[in-house]
């Protein structure tokens, strides 16, 4: 796996680096990893003999652990609206950041979905989970203060994004997709 990324990101030793292929960029991807990794997932069609496992929480949290990027899920007036968010778990809680003025912040105090999956077309497999519960903005001083130590979200959009805000799940469930 280590050798798969150092080849895909150009980490590493020269001579583990694959020359770069004729073609467009997708042609990289689908040399080394056997995908088009410039266009969607999920483009390759399901393993010949899917199994698929609904994960227990403890296995959902485990996955969700170690941060990254996810989706939140709300409803506004003129319908369901889905936006990927940076965010960090501290505890069983899902942590993000937004700035004050967005359209998500405008919607906080009221029920959200969560949601992150990983897939991984080149070997058949993946999994989802999804959290359900209510986005609430934080809005004590000294918890926005330990956020910011502990929580170490940092959003890849530009700008200020002060606005901390924790997801508590009412529910978390999950599925795992191999072959």
């Amino acid at each position: 796996m280590a050798a798969r990324q150092r080849a895909a990101t150009g980490d590493g030793p020269q001579d583990s680096v694959a020359p770069a292929p004729a073609g467009g960029p997708g042609d990289l991807g689908r040399q080394v990893f056997g995908t088009d990794a410039g266009g969607p997932p999920g483009r390759a069609g399901p393993a010949d003999h899917p199994v698929l496992q609904t994960l227990t929480p403890a296995e959902c949290y485990d996955l969700l652990s170690p941060g990254g990027v996810g989706r939140v899920a709300f409803t506004t007036a003129d319908g369901p609206v889905v936006l990927p968010v940076n965010y960090a778990m501290v505890g069983h809680t899902v942590i993000f950041r937004t700035a004050p003025d967005t359209l998500l912040a405008g919607y906080l105090d009221g029920r959200a979905g969560f949601e992150v999956d990983r897939l991984d077309e080149a070997l058949n497999q993946g999994w989802s989970v999804l959290v359900t519960g209510r986005a609430v903005r934080v809005t004590r001083d000294a918890e926005v203060r330990r956020l910011e130590q502990h929580a170490r979200v940092r959003p890849w959009a530009g700008g200020a994004r002060d606005v901390y805000v924790r997801i508590t799940p009412h529910r978390i469930t999950g599925r795992r997709i191999r072959d």
